[in-house]
């Protein structure tokens, strides 16, 4: 693996950081909701409004973390993020719900922090060509580390350990993940520079008139599916609260993972499959379907194999963005300001996650199938949005993407 032209030792241990991170405090994400809602007798509208915080800051915390990644080091500024997810682990060690919520909040800051600048170094030691490929590949290796801590966090509840013990131990893989950060190397791909040289030198002015008028597209597609993008902590109160139960609830959140690891790493290596068109049609879209598939579950009472079909749909869709977003946007301007774009696309998401988690904590409270319908109709017009702007887009633009 280390000898493949497609993945260099360097872009491996940044998606092994990513593996670790994810193993870490995607175990926090599962547990959280139902510690906050089912155990601490907390409202949704609590859960929605943390959640709310931690993402919808965070679009700050990205924009500056990737404008800094354009002048400072990315490594640096990586771990530094890095260094705060920990606290995610850690919240459980305070004495009220307001600070357990303020140190989950402050973790998840540096997650969106770290992560803009992360994607940059992951670019410039990446061949062009294979970038698809290798953000696939870390979307796998990143969904993979949470497939591990759904089934370690489902394990030590069977085994008699409580959420805050489960919580605790997720600070490990946490460690772990930023001594990689640490030995990963940050020399450019020889081809880096010389393939954005040779594009700055052919391209002419309309089609950069035209890239520029797609990123923001992009950037607005990419804000309204946020949206609708909600935590899967909603999913899994949904189906705890229903005949289901937790274990099954957190069970749905393994399925979400799984499916979402393969549709990215399947997706990105695929050879004839359109970055624009994969992500509308694969990402956005197939997120309204599923959003939809979980409101109707729970409105008509049908079966947990329906859930797990929405669950599915839903990591699909996680997959097929996560790979391609950020392939996209990479590709649409200079490196001076790769880290800076990565940014304003986190921020984008970020922003989007704000309102959807606070605009669906408030509707949940009062109709789960009208917080999931509200989702997927924002989903579906991010879909019609960038459909459009494909459509728009010189033939030259969309065959390089």
């Amino acid at each position: 693996m280390l000898t493949s032209n497609w993945l260099t030792r360097d872009s491996l241990y940044l998606c092994l950081s990513a593996f670790f991170a994810d193993m870490g405090y995607q175990a926090v994400s599962a547990v959280f909701p139902v510690l906050l809602v089912i155990e601490l007798k907390q409202p949704a509208y609590l859960l929605g409004l943390i959640l709310g915080l931690s993402y919808g800051a965070g679009s700050f915390w990205s924009f500056v973390g990737g404008k800094l990644g354009d002048h400072h080091s990315k490594k640096v500024l990586s771990i530094a993020g890095n260094l705060m997810i920990p606290l995610m682990s850690f919240s459980v060690l305070a004495g009220n719900v307001a600070m357990i919520a303020l140190l989950f909040i402050f973790g998840w800051w540096g997650r969106y922090f770290r992560t803009p600048t992360r994607r940059a170094w992951l670019v410039e030691v990446t061949e062009p060509v294979y970038r698809a490929k290798v953000f696939g590949f870390l979307h796998a290796l990143d969904i993979g580390g949470g497939i591990i801590a759904v089934a370690y966090s489902i394990l030590m509840i069977l085994l008699g350990f409580s959420l805050k013990e489960v919580m605790l131990v997720t600070a490990l893989p946490l460690f772990i993940s930023t001594l990689l950060l640490v030995a990963a190397g940050t020399t450019k791909n020889k081809n880096y520079i010389q393939n954005e040289v040779t594009h700055t030198e052919n391209s002419k002015a309309e089609l950069a008139r035209a890239s520029s008028r797609l990123f923001m597209l992009i950037l607005i597609s990419a804000t309204l599916f946020g949206f609708s993008y909600y935590a899967f902590g909603f999913p899994i109160v949904t189906i705890a609260e229903s005949k289901s139960g937790s274990l099954s609830a957190i069970l749905s959140f393994g399925v979400y993972l799984s499916v979402s690891a393969l549709s990215g790493y399947s997706l990105g290596s695929a050879k004839n499959v359109r970055g624009l068109r994969a992500l509308w049609g694969y990402g956005y879209l197939a997120a309204a379907i599923s959003s939809a598939i979980i409101g109707i579950s729970y409105s008509l009472n049908y079966t947990y194999l329906l859930y797990l079909l929405g669950a599915a749909g839903l990591g699909f869709a996680t997959g097929a963005i996560e790979t391609f977003e950020p392939a996209i946007i990479s590709k649409l301007g200079s490196s001076s300001t790769l880290s800076g774009r990565m940014g304003w696309l986190s921020s984008s998401r970020a922003i989007g996650l704000f309102v959807s988690n606070a605009a669906m904590g408030f509707i949940f409270q009062f109709s789960q199938f009208a917080s999931y319908t509200y989702a997927a109709l924002t989903s579906l017009i991010a879909a019609v949005i960038l459909f459009y702007a494909e459509s728009k887009s010189p033939r030259e633009l969309r065959d390089k993407l």
